[in-house]
């Protein structure tokens, strides 16, 4: 949960009838919508279209305490298909110098760790109690990208579900560009928050400390005004997890859904956006 004490219902009713800029591009924001958490605005400009809340203190996007054991258990079968994913895309090796950002419980830092034991790991994470998790499982941890050891330098980084939390997006994507060597790639996901269509039924606004709502557009405008060259969105099934029931159905079934998924991103546009970021 947040932080900080959150801020009264009448002054965000005031900022709501404010024009605010957008975060990404800075064109002129009006109210949206109410999601369940936050007041939301949309950026104006056709080209970006982000959406963002108002109204939130600071360090609200910051998360805390987290369930590690079911985190482990869920997501360990999911892991291994990932770490896979990224050796086939040579992402990741056992040499690799690897930054992963908003480690959470670190679940994913010890399943890299595990296949690949020699790789280099540095985590940052804001959340004191999951800091402290993550140093006493062995790994060096930082407390922001500012508070990290000077001349520190990755081939590959994570921001997996992240970007989603961060108050300045762009600032944030052109900091973490000075900590990549010149062959490293940034390895981003985030749930999108307006599909092609319109529809903003996604899980983009499910959890309370989400203050940024990505379109494609606005994702790739964050990356470019940010100095890289850009992202190359995909549907990448090794990101999900193969549930108690995905085997059901037999094997028909299941290629059927793994055909379905990536067609419908193709037509709607993805509900999560995910893909590697080239400097």
């Amino acid at each position: 949960m947040s932080g900080t004490a959150a801020i009264p219902r009448a002054a965000v009713r005031a900022q709501c009838e404010e024009s605010i800029p957008c975060p990404i591009c800075a064109a002129p924001g009006h109210r949206s919508f109410e999601s369940c958490f936050v007041e939301v605005h949309q950026c104006e400009n056709a080209q970006c279209a982000h959406l963002f809340a108002i109204g939130v203190g600071a360090q609200h996007g910051v998360m805390h305490a987290l369930g590690a054991d079911f985190e482990e258990s869920a997501y360990a079968e999911r892991n291994e298909r990932l770490v896979a994913f990224w050796q086939d895309r040579r992402f990741v090796s056992g040499n690799s110098k690897l930054l992963d950002v908003g480690a959470g419980t670190g679940h994913l830092a010890r399943s890299l760790r595990t296949r690949l034991p020699a790789i280099d790991i540095h985590c940052v994470e804001e959340s004191d109690l999951l800091r402290e998790r993550l140093e006493r499982d062995g790994f060096a941890v930082s407390k922001s990208l500012d508070s990290m050891p000077p001349g520190h330098s990755f081939h590959a980084v994570l921001l997996i579900e992240v970007i989603e939390h961060v108050d300045d997006p762009v600032d944030f994507l052109a900091r973490l560009k000075g900590h990549l060597e010149p062959d490293g790639r940034i390895f981003l996901t985030t749930p999108c928050g307006e599909l092609r269509n319109g529809s903003r039924t996604t899980n983009a606004y499910d959890t309370p400390e989400h203050i940024q709502f990505f379109t494609e557009r606005s994702l790739q405008t964050a990356v470019e005004n940010a100095g890289y060259r850009g992202i190359a969105c995909e549907y990448i099934e090794a990101l999900y997890p193969r549930g108690a029931g995905a085997g059901r159905g037999g094997p028909f079934r299941r290629i059927a859904t793994r055909i379905a998924k990536p067609l419908l991103a193709t037509l709607q546009g993805p509900r999560h956006l995910t893909g590697f970021i080239e400097p």
